[in-house]
């Protein structure tokens, strides 16, 4: 993920920058200790979860104009970079806090980033951000409805932490205003997610984000609300761009792995939101180390990207695009 976020901050103001709750350094918060009791801002819980991802693609849905000639481009980058599930390097290790989890604030470095620090985040001690250079960590405090989203974070030696940048959002909330979010394209970090219960059960009820090399450049589309796209080739994807499988594949016609065939059905039904740039075509679960053990035995290889290449990307489409957004 290229950073995104100096322009759109910038422009939201201090008003908007409420939500994430930041304020200045000041020398006592230098390894993020807090030394009193700090007052846990509640987020307003979403009223459901965000119907960009929830919400089943309809039968019939539009297909673009273009599809086919945006799909030889996912065709190629798999063919060239890979098909994969995200596993244990460039995803997301999601922790939960309790209420006895002790609270530190975070120092953000970013030079774009309006304020230095979010303050009072939950961060369990065995919290650890993913090992690729993306460096994402997701924190959930069920206590007060937030999920804490952070990219490129780091614990230091004493215990503090710091990020380049970081935010905070209501559970469930899926999409971020402009210029807030730890993805590139505006989606919080645990939005589109595979955990190592939907495999167990066999159903993913959501739309899953993948990230992909020829993300384009000038723009994004809805549910996207920034980009990071620099791609010029005429067949690159906007972020926000959704894609569905088809939905008259017979997947028991295929020789798919069980994990495989889970996946595929949720792209039937639900589809893949484009998130983010990166080295190959791949979708993202849940790091296993935020689990605490592997919680993916017996369901994925003990790879750190599972294959994915039983499920035919030719028979994708892209589903017809809104209007670019800058």
């Amino acid at each position: 993920m290229a950073h995104v976020a100096a322009a759109g901050i910038a422009a939201a103001g201090l008003g908007l920058l409420g939500t994430v709750w930041v304020a200045a350094v000041t020398g006592d918060e230098a390894d993020g200790r807090i030394a009193a009791p700090e007052f846990a801002v509640a987020c307003r819980p979403a009223a459901a979860p965000s119907p960009a991802f929830s919400r089943p693609i309809p039968p019939g849905a539009a297909i673009d104009v273009r599809s086919g000639q945006l799909v030889r481009g996912v065709v190629e980058a798999a063919a060239s970079k890979g098909f994969v599930l995200a596993v244990r390097r460039f995803t997301v290790p999601v922790y939960e806090a309790s209420r006895d989890t002790p609270r530190r604030n975070v120092r953000l470095t970013a030079p774009w980033a309006p304020r230095r620090v979010l303050r009072s985040v939950p961060i369990p001690s065995s919290a650890r951000p993913d090992p690729g250079s993306d460096g994402h960590l997701s924190i959930v405090d069920r206590e007060t409805g937030c999920e804490y989203d952070f990219w490129q974070a780091r614990r230091g030696p004493r215990g503090g932490w710091s990020a380049s940048w970081g935010t905070r959002a209501a559970l469930g909330a899926g999409v971020l205003a402009g210029g807030l979010s730890a993805r590139a394209s505006g989606f919080s970090l645990q939005a589109g997610l595979i955990t190592p219960a939907e495999l167990r059960r066999g159903e993913i009820d959501h739309a899953l984000v993948f990230h992909y090399p020829y993300t384009r450049a000038g723009g994004f589309v809805p549910p996207a609300t920034q980009s990071d796209g620099r791609s010029r080739r005429p067949d690159a994807l906007p972020e926000g761009a959704r894609l569905q499988l088809d939905p008259a594949l017979d997947l028991d016609e295929l020789e798919l792995e069980p994990y495989e065939r889970t996946i595929a059905r949720a792209l039937q039904r639900y589809g893949m939101l484009l998130g983010d740039t990166g080295g190959a075509v791949a979708v993202f679960a849940s790091h296993p180390q935020g689990y605490g053990e592997n919680a993916y035995a017996g369901l994925l290889p003990d790879e750190d990207f599972a294959p994915l290449g039983g499920i035919p990307l030719d028979r994708l489409r892209v589903l017809r695009l809104p209007r670019l957004r800058h």
